[in-house]
Formats: structure tokens, sequence, C-alpha cells
């Protein structure tokens, strides 16, 4: 069982008030004893109830999201519990929030007016953006999330139709709760120390190449982070500097070849401070939920730390933002996690505790499974 202490478990005791979430279905179908994942359909493909769910009318659909949801709470289970946690515990943050809307492009003509090259926003399914994104090792989390938290203006955003009775199947089927993409978006909140926001606005920019096409979807922040070879545009660069140190003299377009590496160091340096401090707080709100998420290559290959952390402090989330680091102590602090792997008692209950959130994604996805077969929407074998 995953480890919490007695304020959490009383906090997870709570009733929640969902209203500030939006239209959330109040009324759902009379619900009759369920059986565990043990009697539910595990064996059914992806690709099968996708057809299934497309047949079936838009009125099915929002009733069976709504039993969906409602027997996710019956069950008490853990992803649940976990959501309700955050809810309550970042209820200041609640209803805080804005619209989830396509990132800026520089402006060629205020930050490089000699060389002011326009820029072309690609679409984000245009071949070239998929291309570049395949490039740079971008994965697309699937579903998209329908919230997220946009590190530029401190604020998590959400999208049109957040509660869609579709994105909650496919949340279903990819074994995530009802509400957890809105439970990351506030928890990387939480862990935002909020001492960098000018950098990451700035780089919060969407990235274009020398010749001004733009690559929607893909911010200055993916691209500088992806570890491959990018172009850095007079116009982003000098934007980038403009905006963080409201320096306009020390550069100006077109920079000299002999001039490059300066700005490209002092930008570098930029985006190396904001990383370590956004990389680390995206990495411990998506492990809070998942115990094998994906994650930027600096965590992906030490997920037990992540998950060591998350126990070490019960899961807890009032005393987590706490015991984080400034960037400039990261190295020592992550080290420090490591240390962490001699308290045989504490990796005792890290693995129980990824142990549990990987049988909950399968339970999740057993819950969706078992309400459309009552339904009469998926037969028995």
């Amino acid at each position: 069982m995953l480890c919490l202490t007695s304020a959490v478990v009383w906090a997870l005791t709570l009733p929640m008030d969902w209203s500030h979430l939006g239209s959330i279905e109040s009324t759902p179908r009379a619900v009759r004893p369920a059986s565990e994942v043990q009697g539910d359909l595990q064996d059914v493909s992806d690709e099968s109830l996708r057809k299934i769910w497309s047949a079936l009318p838009k009125e099915d659909q929002k009733e069976i999201s709504a039993w969906y949801r409602a027997e996710c709470d019956r069950r008490r289970t853990l992803a649940r519990q976990l959501e309700r946690h955050v809810f309550h515990s970042l209820k200041e943050a609640r209803g805080k929030w804005g619209i989830l809307e396509p990132a800026s492009v520089y402006n060629g003509a205020k930050h490089a007016p000699a060389q002011p090259i326009m820029r072309t926003m690609l679409a984000p399914q245009d071949p070239k953006v998929l291309a570049e994104r395949k490039r740079m090792g971008l994965t697309q989390v699937n579903p998209a999330p329908a919230w997220v938290y946009d590190w530029g203006t401190g604020m998590v955003q959400q999208s049109e139709h957040p509660f869609a009775p579709d994105h909650l199947f496919e949340l279903a089927l990819a074994g995530r709760a009802p509400e957890q993409d809105l439970a990351i978006a506030l928890i990387e909140q939480a862990l935002d120390l909020g001492t960098l926001r000018p950098i990451h606005k700035a780089f919060g920019h969407t990235y274009a190449s020398r010749t001004g096409t733009a690559y929607s979807g893909i911010s200055l922040y993916d691209a500088w982070g992806s570890g491959v070879k990018i172009e850095m545009p007079d116009v982003e660069c000098l934007g980038i500097l403009h905006d963080v140190e409201d320096d306009w003299r020390s550069f100006s377009a077109p920079v000299p070849g002999g001039q490059q590496a300066r700005l490209y160091k002092r930008i570098g340096k930029m985006f190396h401070s904001i990383r370590r401090e956004r990389g680390l707080a995206q990495a411990l709100a998506s492990s809070y939920f998942n115990a094998d998420p994906r994650l930027d290559p600096t965590y992906s290959s030490a997920t037990d730390r992540l998950q060591l952390f998350w126990t070490k402090h019960d899961s807890a989330l009032d005393v987590s933002r706490a015991a984080l680091p400034a960037s400039s102590d990261w190295d020592a602090w992550w080290e420090s996690l490591a240390l962490l792997q001699t308290d045989e008692d504490l990796l005792e209950r890290a693995a129980q505790r990824r142990m549990s959130l990987r049988t909950e994604g399968v339970r999740l996805r057993g819950i969706m499974v078992w309400v459309l077969r009552e339904w009469g929407a998926l037969k028995d074998k």
C-alpha cells in the first residue's frame, strides 16, 4: 500500500466539491456491485474499444463518462484518492487558470529591425512539424493533456473542452484517472519556485528557423533541451536577451559571426538555469501518478529516485515544495536522493508505491471496460 501520513489520509477522505472544475455530470446511472480488475475484460484491445465508443450516441457517451467517474470514486481507486489530495492541498490555486492558447513568436521588426524576417507559423500536424518533433525526440503524451502548467505565466491553462467524454475515455484507456491532467498541472505549479519566471516566459516562444518558419507546438525550451543541432536566428536570440535582461545595446542584428558565440553562451546559461528547475518539477509531477512516465533524459534513467522522494514525503504536497533545491544547488540535492537508496525500509515502501501505481493503470482501464459491459455496449465473450 502507498504510505501516507495521517494528515494526507484525512485529506483523502474529505468530500470534494467538484463544482469549481466546470460542468461535470452529477447523477450517473444506478451502479450495481462491481467486480474488481480480475473480473473485468482486460483482454479487449484499445482498437476494439474505440470502435465501440465511436458508435455510441453522444448522450450515451456523456452518461458513461459520468458513471465511470462515479465508479472510480466508489471503488476508492488509489489514483482518485491522490487526485483528491492534490485538489485539497492546493485548493487556493483552484479556478486560477486561463485558456490554453498557441505560443507566440518573437517579432522580427521589434527585436531585429535591420533584418526583420517575418515568421510563418506551420500547423501542429504539418509534416514538417512532425518531422522536426521526431528529430528532436519530442514525444507526445496521448491523449494530449486537457490541462497544462504555463511556466511563463505561472498559471494552469485548460483546453477548450477539458471534460469532454472523448477525452475521459482516452484517459481511461491510457490508465489515467479522470482529472489527472489537472492534478499534474497543479503539482507543477506548486513545485515551481517562481524565481525565474521571465526566463521561462522567454523560452516559451515558438521555435523558428533562420528563414522564418515557425514550428507550432515546439517551444524554444523544447528546442534547446532536445540535444540536437538547432537553428538560432537573431530574432529569437535577441528577443530572449531583450526580454530577460533588457539589454538592447550589447548586440544588434545581424549579429556578426565573431559575436555569436558570446551571445549563445549568455542565452545558454539562462536555459541551463530553468531546465534544472522545470525539469525536476515536471519529472516529480509526472511520477506522482505514474511509475514509468516519459521523462527528460536526465531523469528517465533514475525514476527510482523520484519515487523515493515521494515515498520519503508520504506523497504529501505541503512539505514537498520546501524540499526542492534552488537551481544552483541541484547537483548536491540530486545526489542526496541517491543516498536514500541505503534506507532499506524506504526502498521497500518506494517499491510498493511503484507497484501500486502500475497496478492502478490496469485497474482504471478495467473499470471503463466494466462500465461499457454493464451499459450493454460491450458483450461478454
